[in-house]
């Protein structure tokens, strides 16, 4: 962690030596993995339980530091103005960690600022809650850059990195050309047989299809249209995933890629 941290894209670490004055972050605890719900049920006739599945709830993140400038008055402003940065709520809360910066969707629940009679320093804890449990890599890794594709199916075998339970990738589908009337496109995730469709669009050269498994929307060219199976959830590690089409023949780009979310 090199100290980076910004909320809704306002920057949280401003102290530079020069002026001696601006918001000093020094504790940044975001590594506690989310709240959990876990359902225990007792197994029939057995002297033991299931657990069935576990929900990932929320998460909470908490920053201490100091807020630092050259007068009482001025530090009566700066004082005011960090309190104003934290009104928003699902904000984007991004700090920089190892070699990317990870963003949390985040609300402040609470802000406390202790500051001594006449001191030009105030000490500050802020604790967020994340209705989002994980947090997200703000770069896209790749798992799918096929350019001018002409076969009926394609299979790729990427390995998933992150640490959540699973990853949520983003295909888009651009159609170049195409012949034959089998108007149907579908990708598959061969680890869990998971499968989304979309069929009887009468889809266009030219059309832009996007599948979006985060946010659970499908487009084409920005309209949202409807789409039969589930969005894939990509599992750690290697995973096995196949285009396919029912055009005769057909020229399509596709792309796929997924943010790393991480506990």
């Amino acid at each position: 962690m090199d100290g980076n941290i910004s909320f809704n894209a306002i920057s949280l670490q401003t102290y530079t030596l020069v002026n001696d004055f601006g918001i000093i972050v020094n504790t940044i605890n975001h590594t506690d993995i989310p709240e959990k719900q876990a359902a225990i049920f007792s197994v029939a006739n057995a002297d033991r339980s299931n657990i069935p599945n576990i929900n990932y709830t929320s998460k909470k993140i908490s920053i201490s530091g100091a807020l630092k400038h050259t007068s009482q008055s001025a530090l009566d402003t700066l004082i005011d103005t960090f309190k104003g940065y934290f009104n928003r709520k699902d904000a984007n809360l991004d700090i920089v960690y190892g070699s990317s910066t990870r963003r949390y969707i985040a609300t402040a629940n609470a802000l406390s600022i202790d500051r001594d009679n006449r001191s030009l320093t105030a000490k500050f804890k802020v604790e967020f809650v994340c209705t989002n449990p994980f947090g997200i890599e703000t770069t896209v890794t790749s798992i799918i850059n096929q350019i001018n594709y002409t076969a009926a199916t394609l299979t790729v075998t990427p390995t998933i990195l992150g640490s959540a339970p699973t990853q949520m990738p983003t295909f888009t589908i651009t159609i170049d050309a195409k012949t034959g009337a089998g108007d149907f496109i579908s990708i598959s995730n061969n680890n869990n047989n998971q499968q989304i469709s979309l069929i009887g669009l009468a889809l266009l050269v030219n059309d832009v299809i996007v599948i979006d498994c985060e946010n659970r929307t499908v487009t084409v060219n920005g309209n949202p249209v409807n789409y039969f199976g589930t969005f894939l959830e990509l599992e750690l590690n290697a995973n096995s995933i196949t285009y396919s089409d029912g055009y005769d023949t057909r020229t399509v780009d596709i792309v796929a890629g997924y943010n790393k979310r991480y506990l």
